[in-house]
């Protein structure tokens, strides 16, 4: 990772969750031992009765349909993926603000009223010192211009050649004949010395080195979208291609900066998703002691991520720095279910003696209740946790409810997931996950 805010980021989201399992383990049965039984027990009982019927509901569904649960969940993946590979890769922090915020209203008329908003560079370097001063390399840098000009996004560019063309104009009485570059060097030179003195020096600082062999061209864009940027380097790289040149062509300014921190964030996001899940996959596997318990807990893992993603890019929204963020993150939050479920199905497994593989009736019981009683605290975390960050959707900033509809679709997903999907895949996948003879 080489942007900081995210590492950061994910060093308080490693400290916050260490801090919170050390207060599960301490301060929680701390407190429930000052809890007289009979109240813990008349509580879970009337919990009981309030959710176990749908929960048993589930998980029946699961066990006795193994088959189409499976296929269904099948048919919602291949849709899933199809709308993923729909997902773009955008980062446009105007867009952050709602649509009638003031700064989107703002952004707009002043993108149809002047040239843009969003402010990018292409920086002509010459080899040598006083090259900008010549009439072909000023053409040169005209013809680009007039090139970017081309693009949608671009609303209108400047550069030296424009200053130098505007004051041909005015020394020949505005006659727009003379809107054009000079044909000598020395006429240039010394437009540019009566403009220097004449003028601040920000003005012409703004589009030339003093040297001369730097030229700054401005490109005013009408939208934040990263790819915008990236069209216009591509305009001019085709541009150098066609018109070739010893100029050397390279970008800057903020649209640029954008557009590097869009793809350095897609990168490093992208990397840290693949490391989170073979990191993820090996705490499964320690935890388990089985690579095939493994493999089945990251189902549900999987199956949200994907279905949450190809929601992301059925409805058009762009894959920027919050969902960026948040596929790494959902890889922890998504996974307890998986892990609480296959933990507490194998111990009942234990305790009740049945041979899972060849007594499909006594592992169907053992799912059941792992489905009712476990799965009461899964259904019970996913809704707190879903409720916590349901604020969020009515924040002012849009990442903040992406974040909020994120969480909560995440975690309401996986917990029904993980109890209607898990025990139709252990149903099917039995013979493979038990040996003969084996209870868990």
């Amino acid at each position: 990772m080489h942007i900081v805010p995210v590492k950061v980021f994910g060093g308080l989201i490693v400290f916050g969750t260490v801090a919170l399992r050390l207060f599960s383990f301490s301060l929680i049965p701390a407190v429930l031992s000052l809890v007289r039984e009979t109240k813990i027990d008349h509580a879970a009982e009337e919990d009981a009765g309030r959710t176990a019927s749908m929960l048993r509901q589930l998980g029946t569904y699961g066990t006795e349909r193994p088959g189409a649960t499976a296929a269904v969940g099948l048919v919602l993946i291949a849709i899933a993926v199809l709308g993923v590979s729909r997902i773009q890769v955008n980062n446009n922090m105007v867009a952050w603000f709602k649509p009638g915020s003031d700064i989107r209203v703002a952004d707009a008329h002043i993108n149809r009223a002047l040239g843009g908003t969003s402010l990018g560079y292409v920086i002509a370097t010459a080899e040598q010192p006083d090259a900008i001063k010549q009439p072909e390399t000023l053409r040169y840098i005209e013809g680009l211009q007039r090139h970017l000009e081309k693009l949608p996004v671009v609303g209108k560019t400047t550069s030296v050649a424009d200053y130098v063309k505007r004051i041909n104009r005015v020394l020949h009485d505005d006659d727009p004949r003379f809107d054009a570059v000079p044909d000598s060097a020395e006429t240039v030179a010394q437009y540019l010395f009566l403009f220097g003195m004449s003028a601040k020096p920000a003005d012409l600082d703004n589009v030339v080195d003093y040297p001369f062999q730097r030229a700054n061209i401005w490109v005013q864009l009408k939208t934040w979208d990263a790819a915008a940027m990236e069209s216009v380097i591509g305009a001019a790289q085709e541009y150098q291609r066609t018109n070739p040149s010893k100029l050397e062509l390279k970008p800057a300014g903020i649209a640029y900066f954008n557009l590097v921190w869009n793809t350095e964030v897609l990168w490093d996001m992208v990397k840290g998703f693949l490391l989170a899940l073979i990191v993820v996959f090996g705490i499964l596997v320690f935890d388990f002691r089985s690579a095939k318990w493994a493999l089945i807990g990251f189902v549900p893992l999987l199956f949200t991520i994907l279905l949450i993603y190809g929601v992301v890019g059925f409805v058009g929204k762009d894959f920027d720095m919050p969902i960026s963020v948040l596929s790494t993150l959902s890889l922890g939050m998504a996974v307890d279910f998986s892990i609480h479920f296959i933990s507490r199905l194998r111990q009942r497994l234990g305790e009740t003696g049945a041979d899972a593989r060849r007594d499909l009736d006594g592992l169907k019981e053992a799912l059941l209740w792992t489905a009712v009683r476990p799965g009461m605290g899964i259904m019970r975390n996913a809704v707190l946790f879903a409720a916590a960050f349901s604020v969020m959707l009515f924040a002012p900033l849009t990442p903040y409810i992406t974040v909020g509809a994120f969480i909560v679709g995440m975690m309401l997903l996986s917990s029904l997931l993980t109890i209607a999907y898990l025990p139709a895949l252990i149903v099917l996948m039995r013979g493979w996950l038990f040996n003969a003879g084996e209870t868990k």
